[in-house]
């Protein structure tokens, strides 16, 4: 059986997978990188994924930071990021700098980490503005591509209309040609790329007749309603909508995997709480208590991914 971990676009939200991912990583008592087989993420998931899988140093299959080191990460580079709106000569920053910002956190971090490196097949998804179709930066089969991670990090991220585009060259392919792709973050097409982590690990894992997948979500708010004045909440409608396709795809995953086969845990939010770019200490400390409150909820749930994830818990993190 193939393990798979999806997750969701979420912005600064998705600190609360991060915070679900090392409860999990010590209940198992491994890294996350040793309990799945393949990685999927979108946008702030990507990042995730791609940090999870990161390796230490070249040619070696330890992490370089554990799911705990990237919850942290979070409060680092959620100010570095987004940060404050204006700079100390109390200019508005540009999209244009806050790409530039975004750009050099990635690559401090990543260095200059071929994708093909990653530890576990790991894929994110962005969107090709120049041809208008989905993008997907894959470790296991990168046609046409010699990316690095930190170009596949800051792609996935690139938030409109919070961060500029990723432009990178993308060499002929098999029914692609030559061109300047400009790529955007993939929750326009996949704010939950659970349905496309399926359909590659089908392709990753020819006649693997058994697939577990866990997909983890960034908070959605209960019981939402949209509001009957449209035009005045363009944000609340981006909102709702990617709500709504983080639901559908849910709905395709448990029509498509037995129940035991399939585990979606996300967040419950309050309504005022689905900004992605509020990088705040409140905030942060809110994301933490419902985390937290959900790994309560989950508690029984998070024990049965462990066990299938980790069978032989004798292993240690130092594995």
């Amino acid at each position: 059986m193939k393990k798979i971990l999806s997750i969701d676009a979420g912005g600064m939200r998705g600190i609360i997978p991060a915070i679900i991912l090392a409860e999990i990583e010590a209940r198992a008592g491994r890294p996350v990188c040793q309990l799945f087989d393949f990685f999927a993420g979108t946008s702030t998931g990507g990042m995730l994924a791609l940090g999870l899988n990161c390796p230490a140093s070249a040619d070696c299959l330890r992490p370089l930071s554990s799911a705990t080191d990237l919850e942290w990460l979070f409060h680092q580079w959620g100010n570095r990021a987004f940060g404050n709106k204006s700079s100390r000569t109390g200019r508005l920053f540009t999209e244009s700098t806050s790409g530039n910002r975004i750009e050099e956190m990635f690559r401090e971090y990543f260095a200059d980490t071929p994708l093909t490196s990653s530890i576990k097949p790991t894929m994110v998804t962005a969107f090709d503005l120049v041809t208008g179709e989905p993008f997907f930066f894959n470790s296991a089969r990168n046609i046409g591509i010699d990316a690095l991670m930190w170009q596949a990090a800051r792609a996935t991220t690139a938030i409109p209309p919070h961060f500029p585009p990723l432009r990178l060259h993308i060499s002929p392919a098999p029914f692609r040609n030559s061109h300047e792709a400009c790529l955007v973050d993939g929750s326009i097409f996949a704010s939950n790329p659970a349905a496309c982590a399926l359909a590659e690990a089908h392709a990753l894992f020819p006649g693997e007749p058994n697939f577990f997948l866990v997909s983890l979500g960034c908070g959605a708010v209960a019981h939402g309603l949209l509001p009957v004045d449209l035009q005045q909440n363009r944000r609340r409608i981006l909102n709702c909508s990617l709500t709504a396709q983080s639901a559908c795809v849910d709905y395709q995953m448990r029509a498509l995997l037995p129940p035991q086969h399939y585990i979606r845990i996300q967040a419950e939010l309050l309504p005022g709480l689905e900004r992605i770019d509020d990088t705040s200490k409140d905030n942060l400390e809110i994301m933490d208590g419902i985390a937290r409150e959900t790994i309560a909820r989950c508690s029984e749930v998070l024990n049965y991914l462990v066990d299938v994830l980790a069978p032989n818990p004798m292993e240690t993190m130092a594995a």
